[in-house]
């Protein structure tokens, strides 16, 4: 059952992180959209209102950076980057591109939750 009319994207090409993440925010109430690539997410961003990305820096095709970068030029949407990457410099290139958030993997779901909530308000 639906809480909230919030969606949230989750942007992985891993299946288990894809999954996880879908299925945790799922279960507190969200409507929750996934893709595996960048190029699916802008095809679901033309189509639905999406509040939130949870977005993989490291992807085939188009990166993350490069999506969270793009997106800020037109839109205001959230956008947390979610990536095994511990690398500080990642962070301050994702944060300069404009995500509102980064977190590493392993992650605590009950934090990103608290931070997708923290962004969504």
């Amino acid at each position: 059952m639906l809480l909230t009319d919030t969606t949230i994207l989750v942007v992985d090409d891993e299946p288990v992180t894809r999954e996880y993440l879908f299925s945790y925010f799922q279960n507190v109430g969200y409507k929750v959209l996934s893709a595996e690539t960048a190029e699916q997410a802008e095809l679901i961003l033309k189509s639905e209102k999406i509040s939130l990305l949870l977005l993989d820096i490291r992807m085939p095709g188009k990166d993350g950076l490069t999506l969270t970068r793009e997106l800020r030029a037109s839109s205001e949407v959230g956008i947390i980057l979610v990536t095994g990457s511990v690398d500080e410099y990642d962070r301050l290139i994702g944060l300069e591109c404009g995500a509102d958030d980064y977190i590493t993997k392993p992650f605590n779901p009950r934090e990103i939750l608290a931070r997708a909530k923290n962004i969504i308000r």
